[in-house]
C-alpha cells in the first residue's frame, strides 16, 4: 500500500498522490455538477444533475478512470484494512467550483465508503473540512490539536491526490478563492458479496 490512513475522528481516512494526466480528464468532462447558492440560505450546494452525469465512470471513455480508482481503493481496503469483500462504484460525478463558490456541510447516505480524485486545484481553490459530530461527553480542549484530537480536519487539494473517507462523515468545500475553475471527481462505493457474519440473523447478501 503506498498510500496513507489517518486515524481521524477514529476513521480510517486514506490518501494518495496518484500519478494521471489531469488536464486530459478535464478536457474530457462533458456536464459536472455545479455549486449553487439557494435563496433561502447562504449555503452553496451542488446542483442536481441527470443520471448519466451521476455514472460517469460507467462511460467507456473513463473506463481507464475507474480502473485506476478500484486498484488504488482495494489496496486501501486489502492492503491497510484487511477486508476480503470485493466492491463496486454506485455513483459517479465530476463537480465544477467556480471562483467564489465553493459547497455547504453533508453526508453521503446509501454508501460505505467515498472518494474524491482532484483533477484541477489551482492554490487556494478551497480545502475539503472533514467534521465530527459524534456526541463528546466531555469538551476537553488541548494544547496542541493532532489526528487523535481535533473535531475537524483538513485536507489541502492537488491534482492526483485521491481520498477515501467512510460516507457518514460530514464535510464541505471551502470557498474557491482563486481566479480559476476548480475541478474533482466524486464517487461512492459499497462492498459486494457477504455482509456479516453468515450465522448472524443480521447479515445480509449485496
Amino acid at each position: 500500500m503506498n498510500g496513507v490512513i489517518d486515524p481521524v475522528f477514529g476513521k480510517a481516512i486514506y490518501s494518495n498522490q496518484l500519478d494521471i494526466d489531469a488536464k486530459k480528464i478535464v478536457s474530457m468532462i462533458d456536464n459536472p455538477r455545479k455549486s449553487y447558492i439557494p435563496n433561502d440560505d447562504s449555503d452553496y450546494r451542488f446542483q442536481d444533475v441527470d443520471e448519466k452525469s451521476l455514472h460517469v465512470l460507467e462511460e467507456d471513455k473513463f473506463k481507464f478512470l475507474k480502473d485506476i480508482i478500484l486498484k488504488e481503493f482495494y489496496s486501501y481496503a486489502y492492503d491497510g484494512m484487511r477486508f476480503t469483500n470485493k466492491f463496486r462504484i454506485t455513483t459517479s460525478w465530476f463537480t465544477k467550483i467556480v471562483s467564489g463558490e465553493g459547497c455547504q456541510l453533508h453526508n453521503h447516505l446509501n454508501c460505505f465508503m467515498s472518494g474524491i480524485l482532484y483533477l484541477q486545484t489551482p492554490p487556494n481553490c478551497g480545502d475539503i473540512v472533514l467534521q465530527d459530530f459524534d456526541d463528546k461527553r466531555f469538551n476537553l480542549m488541548p494544547i496542541e490539536f493532532n489526528v487523535l484530537n481535533s473535531r475537524e480536519w483538513i485536507y489541502t487539494p492537488k491534482e492526483g491526490l485521491i481520498l477515501f473517507f467512510p460516507g457518514e462523515i460530514y464535510h464541505k468545500v471551502e470557498v474557491n478563492k482563486s481566479e480559476q475553475t476548480r475541478y474533482s471527481l466524486a464517487f461512492n462505493i459499497i462492498p459486494t458479496g457477504l455482509i456479516g457474519n453468515e450465522t448472524s440473523d443480521s447479515h445480509l447478501v449485496i
